[in-house]
């Protein structure tokens, strides 16, 4: 069954990542969202995509250089940035997708995961698996990961063009995070899904914003939809289901 993933939760603006946005995902019966971490010059872990804080809030400047204190004055899309803590507080059956896009919030994430025991709440990504690896590496249980680049592009040609997957390249990982297309090529092939189902991961796709390619996607039966339109997601979802 394919569940949604609620990409930087729900936005009308540049609301991304905050914790408005979170609370409309769950509002819509989401239970796994995606977002993004930089930690601030304070070691602080954050809910924020990029590394400058020009694109959605009404600061600029790079993120890591910002205290505590100083991203509280930040907004985006006229909201507060929020932590890893507040999010995990407010929503603690959720299940939350983090994309590590810097090394420098590595040994914040691990010491927040070990201070909560956050092990089962939280999954990790990053384009380079190294980061995952470093953060499991500071940690006393394992969390679901999902590998870099370099180790799907593996996997997809061991797919393509010998039919299978071996089990030792997802070995260690919940699932393999792709797009549905990579510079027009395909990714999302019914082949590379079975393949890596087949070697005991799950598949899931991001961000699939459109219905036709929802429906298809949940016909090809992949474990999970990453999408910034969650509402139309849960009605594709609850549609296959009747």
């Amino acid at each position: 069954m394919t569940f949604a993933f609620a990409h930087r939760g729900v936005r009308t603006g540049d609301e991304e990542n905050t914790l408005i946005a979170f609370q409309r995902a769950a509002a819509l019966g989401v239970t796994h969202l995606e977002s993004d971490l930089h930690a601030s010059a304070d070691g602080t872990v954050f809910l924020f995509h990029d590394e400058t804080l020009d694109r959605v809030t009404n600061a600029s400047g790079k993120f890591v250089e910002r205290t505590d204190a100083e991203l509280a004055e930040v907004l985006a899309g006229g909201q507060p940035l929020c932590t890893l803590d507040e999010v995990l507080d407010a929503f603690p059956e959720a299940i939350f997708n983090l994309d590590v896009k810097d090394d420098r919030v590595i040994g914040p994430l691990a010491e927040l995961i070990e201070r909560r025991g956050a092990h089962e709440q939280i999954a990790i990504a990053a384009f380079q698996s190294a980061r995952t690896h470093a953060v499991q590496h500071l940690l006393s249980a394992p969390i679901k990961r999902s590998p870099g680049r370099r180790e799907i592009t593996v996997m997809w040609i061991s797919a393509h063009l010998l039919g299978w997957v071996p089990k030792k390249l997802v070995k260690g990982y919940w699932a393999v995070q792709i797009p549905f297309k990579l510079h027009g090529l395909p990714v999302a092939t019914n082949r590379f899904t079975k393949a890596i189902q087949r070697a005991g991961a799950q598949v899931h796709v991001w961000t699939v914003n459109d219905e036709p390619t929802m429906r298809l996607l949940v016909e090809r039966e992949v474990d999970a939809i990453i999408s910034d339109e969650a509402e139309l997601l849960m009605k594709v979802l609850a549609s296959q289901k009747s």
